[in-house]
């Protein structure tokens, strides 16, 4: 995968020039005139969580827990809000959503043991979708290593556990050393593929005074975007403008070069197909759009039938793929911030490794000043995956297209591994922002939609945010809606009710099994709403886009119900 983005579209907007905080040091007044920098007594939490403050983080997700105090007593002063949810998954989703839609990286913090080991669907989820998060957990005091004396929360090797989950995780032995770990984070998630990062700090070692300066903790230069190798450009440049039936398949880590990807489509008049993470890469209602379905047979036809493929910042998972063969007629050109990810299940005839923020901008000054190519007329492959993807869910893409023709235009939707996302919304919700569906389509994970979505709603609290999910999904982390009820967030979530787990009913008959254990019994869900002091509303297919509409006026959370 590819860079991660500091400013992406989500993003709160920023003056033209201007860049966020992280991405420019904080001159301290001793620097500034030149003097050395203030030393100062700080605790390794307080120090930990100034370098995080330094970087833009403002917000930060867990359940406070005895051996994690000491990260919550600077956070008021620092000013870092402290969201609260009612399990550490939901953190971790939680976490994963204000991310997406922040442009920064997510903060978990959890006490020891079951804290952080609850964690672990979120940590795996960001790890899976290629995406920045930080994990701050104590841990036992240094000596006590593996010492099976019955402790609180007494776990035998947590940051061992944690490591095989994450992209790299680490029990420090100071506080110089965690402080440097947050520092080396942020680098990472800026230079290589943005994967989680846990940092174990001993209880000893989390509560201790160190001699520390302001320079030691302030943020430092994260460097430019890596371009590629000029003559791998120039090769690419050459295969594409020979091209006359050039795509571009765009993955999450095409969302860093913006609206120049835009620019390079329409310059080679190539069609843009996405992955769900590279999702509004391009304005999904774009004549050049052929939205995020991968997943569908005409797409892989079209896809073939290219004389050259460019590839961007994409590992073209079997998740996305489901199965298909996309590779087409002519040459591969694979644009990567990973070189391992250019031989990842598509063999590229011209890599290009590189940061796409600064590569795709390459590619258009080498490609130079083309005539103007012909339209492509793209009517018949739109109209194709427009009813391939009908067929496989006709009442899934009829509800999507309701809900979506009431949403406000810049809306997020909040999704699952429900069938009314992976069916519906991932086609039928056409994205004009990237982040704009907050999804994991590779790790798969039940329970995210609802707290992705109050992440998002807290990262952009201007935009509207609405989270669609099935029963079973939600039931993962209804607890959650206790969460948007405290925070009074206007999120309107509407839940399609199917009976219990429809997908693994659909598995077990294709099998000739009977079905057994996927149906479930249904609370009331709009009474249950009301309990947790939210607005409930049942709807029906005729009523749903009113429900909706009237959800959307609501001040506060609301549960909208559809039986189908």
């Amino acid at each position: 995968m590819q860079l991660f983005s500091h400013a992406t579209a989500g993003a709160p907007a920023r003056a033209p020039g201007t860049s966020p905080a992280h991405e420019r040091p904080r001159r301290h007044a001793a620097d500034h005139h030149g003097g050395p920098s203030v030393t100062a007594r700080r605790t390794t939490a307080r120090a930990v969580l100034e370098t995080l403050r330094g970087y833009g983080i403002d917000t930060v997700f867990g359940i406070p827990g005895t051996h994690s105090l000491e990260f919550y007593r600077p956070l008021r002063e620092l000013g870092i809000r402290a969201i609260t949810t009612r399990h550490e998954q939901g953190a971790a989703y939680g976490a994963d959503g204000w991310s997406q839609v922040s442009g920064l990286p997510g903060v978990v913090i959890t006490t020891s043991g079951p804290g952080l080991l609850n964690s672990l669907s979120g940590a795996a989820t960001a790890y899976a979708e290629s995406r920045p998060m930080i994990l701050l957990s104590p841990g036992r005091p240094l000596g006590q290593d593996f010492r099976d004396i019955g402790s609180l929360h007494e776990t035998k090797n947590p940051s061992a556990a944690v490591d095989a989950i994450v992209g790299r995780s680490r029990r420090v032995t100071s506080g110089a050393e965690a402080v440097t770990m947050v520092h080396d984070a942020f680098r990472d998630f800026t230079h290589s593929r943005p994967r989680p990062v846990h940092i174990e700090i001993p209880l000893d070692v989390l509560e201790a005074e160190l001699e520390c300066t302001d320079r030691q903790v302030a943020p430092r230069p994260l460097g430019a975007p890596q371009p590629a190798p000029a003559d791998d450009v120039r090769r690419a440049a050459e295969v594409l403008r020979a091209a006359r039936r050039p795509v571009i398949l765009a993955g999450g880590g095409s969302l860093p070069a913006g609206e120049r990807l835009l620019e390079l489509a329409e310059l080679l008049e190539a069609p843009v197909i996405t992955t769900t993470n590279g999702k509004g890469a391009i304005p999904e209602r774009h004549r050049l759009s052929l939205g995020a379905d991968l997943r569908l047979s005409t797409a892989h036809e079209f896809l073939r039938s290219a004389d050259a493929l460019l590839v961007v910042g994409s590992k073209v998972g079997e998740a996305e793929l489901w199965g298909g063969d996309v590779t087409p007629a002519g040459p591969i050109v694979r644009m990567d911030i990973m070189r391992d990810q250019m031989l990842c299940n598509l063999d590229p005839d011209i890599e290009l490794p590189g940061n796409s923020a600064a590569v795709v901008p390459q590619l258009i000054e080498a490609l130079g000043h083309l005539e103007p190519r012909e339209p492509r007329d793209l009517a018949e492959v739109f109209a194709r995956m427009d009813d391939e993807a009908r067929r496989w869910a006709p009442d899934l893409a009829a509800l999507n297209e309701a809900i979506m023709a009431v949403v406000p235009e810049d809306t997020i939707i909040g999704g699952d591994s429900s069938q009314v996302t992976y069916m519906g919304s991932t086609t039928f919700f056409r994205a004009r922002l990237p982040h704009s569906l907050l999804y994991m389509g590779t790790y798969a994970t039940l329970g995210y939609g609802l707290p992705a979505s109050i992440g998002a709603k807290l990262a952009a609290p201007e935009r509207p945010v609405l989270c669609l999910v099935g029963d079973g999904a939600l039931m993962f982390s209804i607890q959650e809606l206790m969460t948007a009820v405290e925070l009074g967030l206007d999120l309107p979530i509407v839940c399609v009710d199917n009976g219990g787990y429809g997908e693994i009913r659909q598995n077990m008959a294709d099998r000739g099994i009977d079905p057994l254990a996927v149906d479930l019994r249904q609370p009331d869900w709009p009474a249950l709403a009301e309990a947790f002091g939210a607005v409930g509303l049942e709807a029906t297919r005729e009523t749903l886009a009113e429900k909706v509409t009237e959800a959307l006026a609501v001040k506060g959370p609301s549960l909208v119900h559809l039986r189908i």
